[in-house]
């Protein structure tokens, strides 16, 4: 019985010391690693979601034009919600660009819609006499030390966000966004 028992501290220990040299063997090279790596977006070309809601008779809601940026571990999660006012035959897209190191474009264009050839087609474009507006939602991912982004539309600047903490920000945005405004004036949001 004093064999078995010998037998099974002895195992104990050689399994105790198993298990810490696999750990410092497998286990550090895996912390390394974390520490070194970057899981951040790629800074010249960071990833970005666009929805729209098409072309359609404005439907102005209230508080419906805000951008919104918040630290979420090894990245910067901004999202803009905007409606925007364009010319019939027109509709809206979005990139996101990194225009010097560390400052990054919202950029909202307008660009003329595609052809529609069918009837079915046709009747989905916005009646006659109303104004034309597209909803739009953008969510991108910027890096951790970005200095500052802008947004656009149409190359026109309607604000400019700078990188100065992790908490949540909201920032508005003019509600509706007029694209049919040239692009020397100035506008501003509050």
């Amino acid at each position: 019985m004093q064999d078995f028992a010998t037998a099974v501290a002895a195992a104990f220990v050689v399994g105790i010391a198993v298990g810490a040299v696999g750990w410092a063997g497998f286990g550090a090279p895996l912390r390394q690693a974390d520490a070194g790596s970057n899981l951040g977006p790629d800074p010249e070309s960071p990833p970005v979601s666009v929805g729209t809601s098409g072309s359609g008779c404005l439907d102005t809601r209230a508080n419906a034009g805000w951008v919104h940026e918040v630290a979420v571990g090894h990245s910067f999660a901004v999202t803009l919600n905007a409606t925007v006012v364009h010319e019939r035959g027109r509709t809206v897209d979005a990139t996101v660009t990194q225009v010097t190191p560390g400052a990054y474009r919202i950029d909202r264009r307008t660009v003329a819609e595609e052809t529609r050839t069918s009837d079915a087609d046709r009747t989905k474009s916005p009646p006659d006499g109303c104004r034309v507006g597209t909803d739009l939602q953008v969510s991108a991912g910027l890096p951790t030390d970005y200095r500052s982004f802008e947004v656009t539309i149409d190359g026109r600047t309607l604000l400019t966000v700078e990188n100065e903490d992790t908490a949540a920000d909201r920032y508005q945005l003019p509600n509706p966004i007029n694209a049919t405004v040239s692009a020397t004036a100035t506008t501003t949001a509050d």
